[in-house]
C-alpha cells in the first residue's frame, strides 16, 4: 500500500509540474512569479497553450529543478509529439512501468534525446543547464552544427566549466537567433548547474517561439544628437560612444553593473586562470589576453594581437587628437606572444588592466598611420566609413537625421536578430511626442526629463517607462580639516536634517537618493546610507553633543569655535538644479540651527578650492564607474590627500584620513583582480566605514528615463553609466507574446 501510494504521489506531483491541460491561473496570478520575473512571458505562454502549469496552491515554483524525465516530458507536449511505447524500452532505467516511459520513448524516436554511455538515462536527475542545451539545440535540428564547433563563443566567466560535449550546444544555444540560456548577474552560464521550470519554460518557448520570429525586423531610437565622429579615439561625445557601440567589439566586456566578461578574448585575465601576475613590491601588473580565433573585422580580415598592438600605438601618439591616453599611458610593455596572444605589463595597480586595450583595424588605418599619424584624424574611417567587429555596421548616415546600422554577417557571435537598428534624431520635445504616438519611434534612453517620463508612461499605453537609477549624484563637499566640519557628529547631523528624499523629487532629478558611496545597481552595492533616514530630533541631539549650542533667541547655533553656523555653498554656473536643491535644504538646515546662503561659482575655480583645501561646503555632482564603482578607491586613501608638498596631487579634497578605511581599501585594491566574490567582504567593509565616517553627503541618485514600446525584448534597462543601453543590440527582438 505504501508503494503504491508513493508512486501515486509522483504522478500527481509530474502531472502538476507538466499537465497537459493548464490551470485557471496564469503566470500572471502565481504568487511566486511577480510582473518584473524575468521570465513571466514565457511562463504565461506555455501556461496558455497547456504545456506547463502550477500547483495548486497558486504557486509555480520557477526556482525549483527539472528532471530529465520531466524536461522529456515537456519537450513531447511542446513539439506536439505523440505519445510511444514500444515493446523493448531503449533505456535500461527508464522501464514499461515508469510513468515518464512513454515520454522519454518519444522524444528518443525524435532523437531529442539519447542517454548516456551506458545505456541509461537518469530520468530522475535533474536535467544540468548544458544538458538543456544539447537537447534544446537537437529539437530545433541543430545538432549537426553543434557537432561541428570546437571553440566555444559563449562570452561568459565560466566558459572553461562546459563539457567538451557540450561546447557546440552551448554556442549555439546563446546565439541572439536561438535564445535559449541566459547568463546569470556575474555573467556566467553555469553549464553545471540544474535547470529550473523557468529557464525550461524559458528554453521551450525558445524553442517554439525563436527570436526574431514574430514583429518587426527593425528598431527605431529616439536620439538628441547624432554622433561626433565614428571615432572614440578622438571623440569624448556620448553619441559616438553609443552609435560606436553598436559596431564595436572587445576584448573584455562589461555589464552595466560592472562585471567583465570575455568577449574577443576566450577569458578574462585572473590570477587563478594564470592570465593575470600582480607584484604588489613592484606595482606592476602583468596581463595575457587569448583572442578567439574566427574573429573577424566586419569586412572579413581576421582580427589579431597586431589589431590590439596598434591601437596602443595609435592612442599614445602626439600626432592624432587622443582624447584620453588614460590608463594606456600605465602601459610599460606590450607585445604579442604570437598572433592570438597578447601581453601586456602595466606600472601601476589598476584594475582596469583586465580589460585590455581597444582594438583598431591595422590592415585599415596602418598605411594612413605609417604615411602620417595626423591623417587619422579626418580618415574616412573616422568620418564615413568605419571598420569593426561587433554586431552591426553603418549602413547610411544623414547628419543631425539619422544613422541607420544594418547586420554585420562576419560578427562572431551569431547572427543578430533585427535587420536594421535605426538611431533618429529629434531635439524639439513636440516632435518627439508626436513621433511616438505615431507609432514612429520604438525606444529611447536618458533623453527624457523625469516630468516627460511620467507624461509618456500616462498617455502612451504601448510605451513602458523604466527609471534607471544612475552613476551620478550629487555630493556636498565637506572640508574634514574646517572647524566646522571635523567632528563625525557634526557630518552624522547633517545627513539627518535634509530629506534627501524629498529633496530628490522636489528638484526632479531622481525617484530616490543614494544609499550607498557605490551606486544601487552595482554588483558591490550594500545599503548602508537608508540609517540616516530624515530625522531633525537625532540631527539635534549630535549637535547638542558636539557642543553647537543655539543662541539666545534658538534661531541659529553657535559653534565651538564662537562663530555662528552659517556657510555659503557655493555650485557651478549654469546648475540650475543645484540653486534648486539649496532653496529646498534651506528650510531643512533652520531646524537644525544652520543657515545655509548659495551662489554660482566657476565650476575649475571651485574644483582648484577642493584641491587646495581653502573651501569649507561645496555642492557639485560627481560620477562613478560601476567596474570599478568607488573610483579605483583613490578619493578615500590618506594618502591621496592633495598638499603643497606633493604638488597638490591626489583626489581624496576631503582630508579623510582613516587608518581602517586605508585598510580596507588596500585590501580592496589589492583583491581587485579577484573575482567580484572575492571582493565582496573588503568592498562591504569601505562602504560601512564611509557610512560612519560620512566624508560628504550623497544627495541625489540621478534617474534617467528609458522608454520602450511594448514587445521589444531584451533592452536593458539598468542604471545610465559607461556602458550604453545598446549594449545589448544584437539581442533585440519583438514579441508580443511575452509582452
Amino acid at each position: 500500500m505504501k508503494k503504491l501510494l508513493a508512486v501515486v504521489l509522483v504522478l500527481a506531483m509530474v502531472l502538476t509540474l507538466f499537465a497537459v491541460r493548464p490551470m485557471s491561473v496564469s503566470a500572471a496570478g502565481f504568487k511566486d512569479v511577480p510582473a518584473t520575473y524575468w521570465a513571466k512571458g514565457q511562463i504565461n505562454y506555455l501556461v496558455s497553450k497547456g504545456v506547463v502549469t502550477g500547483y495548486p496552491d497558486g504557486t509555480f515554483k520557477p526556482e525549483t529543478p527539472v528532471t530529465r524525465e520531466q524536461f522529456a516530458k515537456m519537450i513531447c507536449i511542446a513539439k506536439g509529439l505523440k505519445e510511444y511505447k514500444p515493446a523493448t524500452a531503449t533505456f535500461k532505467d527508464v522501464k514499461l512501468s515508469r510513468w515518464s516511459y512513454v515520454f522519454v520513448e518519444a522524444a528518443a524516436k525524435a532523437g531529442y534525446i539519447k542517454g548516456y554511455p551506458d545505456g541509461t538515462f537518469g530520468p530522475d536527475k535533474n536535467i544540468t543547464r548544458q544538458e538543456l542545451a544539447v537537447l534544446g539545440v537537437r529539437a530545433l535540428g541543430k545538432e549537426a552544427e553543434a557537432n561541428g564547433i570546437k571553440q566555444s563563443f559563449v562570452f561568459a566567466n565560466d566558459e572553461d566549466m562546459i563539457a567538451s560535449w557540450a561546447t557546440g550546444a552551448m554556442t549555439i544555444a546563446v546565439r541572439p537567433k536561438i535564445g535559449l540560456l541566459k547568463w546569470d548577474d556575474l555573467r556566467n552560464i553555469n553549464p553545471k548547474s540544474a535547470a529550473t521550470r523557468a529557464e525550461c519554460a524559458h528554453a521551450v518557448y525558445s524553442i517554439l517561439v525563436p527570436p526574431g520570429t514574430l514583429g518587426k525586423k527593425d528598431v527605431i531610437n529616439l536620439s538628441e544628437e547624432g554622433p561626433e565622429n565614428f571615432f572614440t579615439l578622438t571623440s569624448d561625445s556620448a553619441y559616438t560612444l553609443q552609435a560606436v557601440n553598436y559596431m564595436q567589439g572587445a576584448l573584455v566586456g562589461e555589464t552595466p553593473p560592472g562585471v567583465p566578461y570575455p568577449d574577443i578574448a576566450t577569458a578574462v585575465p585572473s590570477t587563478s586562470n594564470g592570465l593575470l601576475k600582480v607584484n604588489e613590491a613592484t606595482n606592476t601588473v602583468e596581463t595575457t589576453f587569448k583572442f578567439r580565433k574566427g574573429v573577424k573585422w566586419s569586412d572579413g580580415v581576421p582580427v589579431t594581437a597586431d589589431d590590439a598592438i596598434f591601437a596602443y600605438n595609435m592612442t599614445m601618439s602626439d600626432k592624432i587628437q587622443v582624447v584620453s591616453t588614460w590608463p594606456y599611458d600605465e602601459i610599460t610593455e606590450i607585445k604579442k606572444i604570437d598572433d592570438y596572444t597578447l601581453y601586456i605589463k602595466w606600472g601601476v595597480l589598476e584594475t582596469y588592466s583586465i580589460l585590455g586595450v581597444s582594438l583598431y583595424p591595422k590592415h585599415i588605418l596602418g598605411p594612413i598611420f605609417d604615411k602620417d599619424p595626423a591623417l587619422i584624424n579626418s580618415a574616412d574611417f573616422v568620418t564615413k566609413n568605419p571598420i569593426y567587429c561587433g554586431a552591426y555596421l553603418l549602413d547610411k548616415y544623414v547628419p543631425d537625421q539619422y544613422t541607420i546600422y544594418k547586420k554585420n554577417p562576419n560578427w562572431y557571435g551569431g547572427e543578430p536578430v533585427l535587420d536594421t537598428i535605426t538611431d533618429r534624431v529629434i531635439q524639439d520635445t513636440n516632435t518627439q511626442f508626436a513621433n511616438m504616438l505615431a507609432g514612429g519611434i520604438d525606444s529611447g534612453s536618458a533623453i527624457l526629463t523625469l516630468d516627460l517620463a511620467d507624461e509618456v508612461a500616462k498617455r502612451m499605453p504601448g510605451m513602458k517607462v523604466f527609471y534607471n537609477t544612475g552613476t551620478s549624484s550629487g555630493i556636498i563637499s565637506l572640508n574634514l580639516t574646517s572647524d566646522a566640519f571635523k567632528d563625525v557628529r557634526v557630518r552624522q547631523a547633517l545627513y539627518y536634517a535634509i530629506d534627501r528624499y524629498t529633496l530628490t523629487q522636489k528638484a526632479n532629478v531622481g525617484k530616490a537618493p543614494m544609499l550607498s558611496v557605490l551606486v544601487t545597481g552595482t554588483w558591490a552595492f550594500k545599503d548602508v546610507l537608508s540609517q540616516y533616514n530624515y530625522n531633525p530630533d537625532k540631527a539635534n541631539q549630535l549637535l547638542d553633543a558636539a557642543g553647537w549650542n543655539w543662541n539666545a533667541d534658538h534661531t541659529v547655533r553657535i559653534m565651538p569655535n564662537g562663530k555662528e553656523a552659517s556657510f555659503k555653498i557655493p555650485y557651478a554656473v549654469g546648475a540650475s538644479f543645484r540653486e534648486k536643491e539649496v532653496t529646498i535644504m534651506q528650510p531643512m538646515l533652520a531646524k537644525i540651527g544652520i543657515k545655509i546662503d548659495h551662489g554660482a561659482q566657476d565650476f575649475n575655480a571651485l574644483l582648484d578650492s577642493e584641491t587646495k583645501g581653502t573651501f569649507t561646503i561645496t555642492l557639485h555632482g560627481v560620477g562613478f564607474d560601476a567596474f570599478d564603482p568607488i573610483g579605483g578607491l583613490i578619493t578615500l586613501q590618506s594618502s591621496q590627500i592633495p598638499t603643497e608638498a606633493n604638488g597638490w596631487q591626489g583626489q581624496n579634497v576631503y582630508r579623510l584620513n582613516d587608518p581602517e578605511m586605508d585598510k580596507y581599501v588596500k585590501q580592496a585594491i589589492s583583491e581587485g583582480f579577484k573575482s567580484q566574490k572575492e571582493r565582496l567582504s573588503a568592498l562591504y567593509k569601505v562602504q560601512e566605514i564611509w557610512a560612519k565616517d560620512v566624508p560628504y553627503l550623497f544627495l541625489e541618485s540621478r534617474s534617467y528615463p528609458d522608454f520602450v514600446r511594448v514587445g521589444l525584448q531584451n533592452w536593458n534597462h539598468s542604471f545610465a553609466g559607461i556602458i550604453y543601453f545598446n549594449w545589448m543590440c544584437p539581442y533585440w527582438y519583438w514579441d508580443t507574446n511575452i509582452g
